[in-house]
C-alpha cells in the first residue's frame, strides 16, 4: 500500500513538470515577441498564475525561466502603459535581480541580457518617469523612480542623489536621509570632467569620452577650439544634509557628529561652517556660533551676510561689537537690507526706555529740564537711524516692515507730509 502511494505521488510530480514546462513554454513564445498584445500580455498572466503554485517542485533551470518570463511579463505591462505603475516596476526589478541570483554559480543563460539589455531600458523607462513625476512636483513619487534607476545601474550615482533630493522636496527627510548616509558610504562625489571640442563643419560643440579622444579628434583638423567642462563635487552638500536632516530630526548629537566628518573631508568649505553655526545658534550655544562664524569670517573676509550674523548674535550682548560688524557688513555691501535694517533699529535700541523715563516726570521745572533732554536724546537717535531705514527702503521699496519704521521716525521728528507719504504705503 505505501509503495502504490510513493508510484502515485511520483507520478503526479511528473504530471506538474509536464505542466509546467508547457506553460513555460507557452510564456517563452509570448516573451519572445517584439511587441506584446494587450491579449498576450493578459495570456501571460494567466499562465505565470499557472505555474507559480508548481515552482515549489521546480527544477533550479525552470525557476530562472519562470523568474526571468515573470520580469518579461512586467516589461510587457510597462511597454504597454504610459502611467508606469511603482509596483509594477519594483516586482519587475525584483523577478530579473532574483533570476541573476540563481544564475550566480551556474549557467548565465539571461544574466547577460538583463544587465547589458534589459536594464538599460529599464532605467531609460524609469528616468522618465521620474522627469515627468518631478515637472508635476510628485516629487515623493519622482524619488522612487530615481532610486529605481540608481539600483539599475549603481554606477550613476547622480541618479541617488537625484532621488535624496527629490525626497527633500517632498519632506521626506527620512528616505532622503536614506539616500544621502548610501550616498556617503559609497563616497560618490559627483565630480566630473567633461572633454569638449567644436566641429568646425557644423559650430556644435562635442564631447569626448576623455582627453586622449579629444585631442585625436581635435589632431585631425575636424574640430577645433577644445575646452574642458568640470562639473564641482557635491560631497559637502551631501554631508551637510546628512548634518541638517538629523537636526531637523531633534537628533542633534548625530547632527554634530555629521558635521565633524563633514568638516574633516571639506575643512575649507565655508557653507558647512556656516551649517554647523546655525546647528549651534538654535542650541542658544552662541559661544559655539560666534567661534564658527569667525572661523568662516577668516576664511572668506568679504562676506556681508557672515559680518551681519555675527552682528545679530551680538545685539543683546554688546551694541558696540554689533555696530562693528554692521558697519563692516555695510562695507562690503552698502546695499545689503537686512544690515541697514539692523543699523537702524541698533540706534533704536534704547528707544522704549527713553520713552518710559519720560513718561515717569513730573511737571516741575527739574522734570522739564530733564524732559526736554531726554527729548533731544531720542531725536538725535531717530536722525542717526533715518538714513539706515531710508537707504533699506530703497533697496526694497515694498518692504512693509521699513515702511512702518520709516512712517514712526518721520511722525516722531514731526516731519508730517513724510510721515503721510509712508502711512499711504502701509497695508492694512
Amino acid at each position: 500500500m505505501k509503495i502504490q502511494y510513493a508510484i502515485a505521488a511520483s507520478l503526479l510530480l511528473s504530471v506538474g513538470a509536464f505542466a509546467q514546462k508547457d506553460e513555460l513554454k507557452a510564456l517563452k513564445k509570448l516573451t519572445d515577441k517584439q511587441q506584446p498584445a494587450p491579449a498576450d500580455v493578459q495570456e501571460m498572466a494567466n499562465l505565470l498564475s499557472q505555474v507559480e503554485p508548481k515552482m515549489s517542485a521546480a527544477t533550479p533551470e525552470q525557476q530562472v525561466d519562470y523568474n526571468y518570463y515573470k520580469g518579461m511579463y512586467g516589461v510587457a505591462q510597462l511597454m504597454a502603459s504610459s502611467n508606469k505603475s511603482q509596483a509594477v516596476f519594483e516586482s519587475t526589478l525584483e523577478s530579473f535581480n532574483k533570476v541573476i541570483e540563481l544564475e550566480k554559480n551556474g549557467k548565465k543563460k539571461y544574466t547577460s541580457t538583463i544587465q547589458q539589455q534589459i536594464f538599460p531600458s529599464m532605467k531609460n523607462v524609469a528616468l522618465k518617469g521620474a522627469q515627468e513625476l518631478s515637472k508635476a512636483k510628485m516629487f515623493k513619487e519622482a524619488a522612487l523612480y530615481y532610486a529605481a534607476a540608481y539600483r539599475l545601474d549603481t554606477k550613476d550615482g547622480f541618479n541617488l542623489y537625484n532621488a535624496a533630493a527629490s525626497s527633500i522636496n517632498a519632506q521626506d527627510y527620512d528616505r532622503a536621509l536614506e539616500y544621502y548616509l548610501e550616498l556617503e558610504k559609497t563616497g560618490f562625489t559627483g565630480e566630473t570632467t567633461t572633454y569638449l571640442a567644436k566641429d568646425k563643419a557644423t559650430g556644435q560643440v562635442q564631447a569626448f569620452p576623455d582627453k586622449n579622444t579629444r585631442d585625436i579628434a581635435v589632431k585631425t583638423g575636424q574640430y577645433d577650439t577644445p575646452s574642458v567642462e568640470k562639473t564641482p563635487s557635491v560631497r559637502a552638500d551631501i554631508v551637510r544634509n546628512i548634518a541638517l536632516i538629523y537636526d531637523n530630526k531633534g537628533e542633534s548629537e548625530k547632527a554634530k557628529e555629521a558635521f565633524v566628518n563633514a568638516r574633516k573631508a571639506n575643512p575649507d568649505d565655508i557653507t558647512l561652517i556656516i551649517s554647523e553655526a546655525n546647528l549651534y545658534y538654535k542650541a542658544n550655544n552662541m559661544t559655539k556660533y560666534k567661534e564658527l562664524i569667525s572661523e568662516a569670517i577668516a576664511k572668506n573676509p568679504n562676506d556681508a551676510d557672515l559680518y551681519f550674523n555675527l552682528g545679530v548674535t551680538t545685539t543683546d550682548t554688546s551694541a558696540e561689537e554689533a555696530a562693528k560688524y554692521f558697519t563692516k557688513a555695510l562695507e562690503i555691501k552698502p546695499d545689503h537690507l537686512q544690515a541697514n535694517m539692523a543699523m537702524g533699529s541698533l540706534m533704536l535700541k534704547d528707544d522704549q526706555k527713553i520713552v518710559n523715563q519720560m513718561n515717569s516726570l513730573g511737571t516741575s521745572a527739574a522734570d522739564n529740564k530733564k524732559y526736554d533732554a531726554l527729548k533731544m536724546q531720542r531725536t538725535a537717535s531717530f536722525n542717526k537711524a533715518l538714513p539706515y531705514f531710508e537707504k533699506a527702503h530703497k533697496i526694497d521699496p515694498s518692504n512693509q516692515e521699513v515702511i512702518s519704521m520709516l512712517a514712526s521716525i518721520y511722525q516722531a521728528l514731526e516731519r508730517t507730509n513724510d510721515y503721510k507719504a509712508m502711512k499711504a504705503k502701509l497695508k492694512s
